[in-house]
């Protein structure tokens, strides 16, 4: 008996070392690391693009640039070296929705880029929305890969943002002439938001046929 307590003890260790070794693996990855990095980064953009001044959202832009970056390397070198991970799948949208959707509340809230408070609503009730649903499905144990319609809306949006960051006096600052590429940024926004929109229409389908199907 005592023979046997040891032995199942022993494999109960060798089976958590082993999860354990699996875990860290699947964390420490390079694209990880990127994905890491643009996460820690969002604060910083979001102190700095408060501050309002010229130079404050220059270094913005820069921080957000980089992040952007990291956005694509990551996913890049994720299918390249084959070390997709249940980590980098969890993480990266939700680095993605930190740095867009936090940056435009917040500037919804310091009120400098008019007409945006509309845009920012449809895209938090869509992202609601979509979180809903998804716990829906994970519940039922279906996994449902993101559509290309929410991949351009992620791209679009990345590209709307730096539009609303670098504001007139910024843009005079690093270019040395007056810009407002404010409406350029609110195109972009709608066009993200047709996106959005029609990508959570197909995640409802595709949730509803597996749900229900006969």
């Amino acid at each position: 008996m005592v023979k046997k307590k040891k032995k199942k003890d022993g494999f109960k260790q060798k089976t958590i070392i082993k999860k354990l070794v699996n875990m860290k693996q699947d964390v420490l990855t390079l694209p990880n690391l990127l994905t890491a990095i643009r996460i820690v980064f969002v604060p910083f953009v979001l102190w700095l693009l408060y501050q309002g001044t010229p130079q404050a959202r220059a270094i913005t832009l820069l921080l957000y640039t980089i992040a952007t970056l990291t956005d694509f390397f990551d996913g890049y070198l994720a299918r390249k070296y084959k070390s997709v991970s249940y980590t980098g799948k969890m993480l990266d949208p939700l680095a993605d929705k930190f740095i867009v959707n936090l940056t435009l509340v917040l500037m919804v809230g310091m009120g400098d880029v008019p007409n945006l408070l509309l845009p920012v609503l449809i895209i938090l009730a869509r992202e609601f929305y979509i979180f809903g649903v998804r716990n829906i499905a994970v519940e039922k144990g279906l996994t449902i890969p993101a559509g290309q319609s929410g991949k351009i809306k992620t791209f679009v949006q990345m590209f709307a943002l730096p539009c609303f960051i670098v504001n007139e006096e910024t843009f005079n600052y690093l270019f040395g002439f007056s810009f407002n590429a404010h409406n350029l940024g609110m195109i972009l926004l709608w066009i993200s938001i047709f996106f959005s929109v029609t990508s959570a229409y197909t995640y409802t389908l595709q949730v509803k046929r597996l749900l229900f199907k006969d």
